[in-house]
C-alpha cells in the first residue's frame, strides 16, 4: 500500500513570544512538527507495518521544514517530498500544491492528515486536497481500516461514532485520540538523515488552475493572560482549604 501523509512545520506555541504591542514575534520563531500531525504519521506507519508498502511524507514550507520531515522519517516514513516556498500560500494554495506534488509521485492508495495544525488549526487542507485529487474525504477518523479497494473508518461524531466506508484512493483526517504517536530511537533518528527528500519549487507546480484567492492576513495579536498571583499562607491543610474556597468563589469548582 502506498500511503501519503501530510505534515506541517508549525510554530512552536510553547516558545512563541510577543512584542510590546501584543503581536507574536514570528521571525526566527522556533518550529516543530505540528502536534496533531504526529498522529497522522503514526497511523501511516502502523498501516505500513500491517499492510506493507511505502510511506511518503509531504510538506510545504521553507528549508526549516526539513527538520519536521526528518522527524516523520525517524518515526517510520520511507521518503519525502518538500514543496519549497518562503512565502506561505493560504490554505487553498497549500492544498493545491500538496495535491499536485502527490499526483507527481504516481499512484497513491491512501492520504492521511491530521484534523488541523497546532498553530492555526484551520482544519481545511485535508478536505481541499481531497477535492483537488478527486478522492473521497473522510473527516475526523478515530480508527482506519484499509481493505481490498476500500477503507472503513470510525468517525468522531457528536454523541457517538459513525462508521463509514469509501473507495480507495481516499483522504482521511485523524483526530488526536486516534493513536499514541511513538518516540523514535536514536538509531532511527540517525537513519532518517539518510532517507531521500525530493525538493520541488512551489512555482513549478503552479498551473493555469492555481487558485489565486487574494486572501490577506491583516493582523494577528496574542491573547493576554493575566494571573492573579494569589498566595495562600498557613499549613498545607489550611492552604488547601483556602485554595478550594477561592476556586469555588471563581465558579471553577
Amino acid at each position: 500500500m502506498n500511503i501519503a501523509v501530510l505534515v506541517k512545520s508549525a510554530v512552536d506555541e510553547a516558545e512563541l513570544r510577543a512584542d510590546p504591542s501584543g503581536h507574536p514575534v514570528l521571525k526566527g520563531a522556533a518550529t516543530k512538527m505540528s502536534n496533531f500531525d504526529r498522529v497522522g504519521v503514526e497511523e501511516a506507519v502502523r498501516q505500513k507495518e500491517k499492510q506493507g508498502g511505502v510511506v511518503t511524507v509531504f510538506s510545504l514550507g521553507g528549508v526549516e521544514s526539513k527538520k519536521t520531515i526528518k522527524e516523520a522519517m525517524a518515526m517510520g516514513g520511507d521518503k519525502a517530498v518538500l514543496v519549497l516556498t518562503e512565502a506561505m500560500p493560504d490554505t487553498l494554495g497549500t492544498a493545491y500544491s500538496l495535491a499536485k506534488s502527490i499526483q507527481r509521485t504516481g499512484a497513491i492508495d491512501l492520504v492521511l492528515c491530521s484534523e488541523g495544525s497546532s498553530d492555526t488549526y484551520q482544519g481545511q487542507v485535508g478536505a481541499m486536497v481531497a477535492e483537488f485529487l478527486g478522492f473521497p474525504f473522510l473527516m475526523d477518523a478515530k480508527k482506519v481500516e484499509p481493505g481490498e479497494g476500500k477503507v472503513r473508518c470510525e468517525l468522531r461524531f457528536e454523541g457517538g461514532v459513525r462508521v463509514v466506508e469509501a473507495k480507495l484512493p481516499a483522504v482521511v483526517s485523524l483526530v488526536s485520540e486516534a493513536n499514541q504517536p511513538r518516540y523514535p530511537t536514536l538509531l532511527q533518528v540517525m537513519a532518517a538523515s539518510k532517507k531521500p527528500i525530493e525538493e520541488i519549487q512551489l512555482q513549478s507546480l503552479k498551473g493555469p488552475d492555481y487558485p489565486e484567492t487574494g486572501m490577506e492576513v491583516l493582523d494577528v495579536t496574542v491573547q493576554a493572560v493575566n494571573r492573579k498571583r494569589v498566595m495562600f499562607e498557613g499549613s498545607p491543610e489550611e492552604a488547601a482549604k483556602k485554595l478550594v474556597d477561592a476556586l469555588k468563589q471563581e465558579a471553577a469548582l
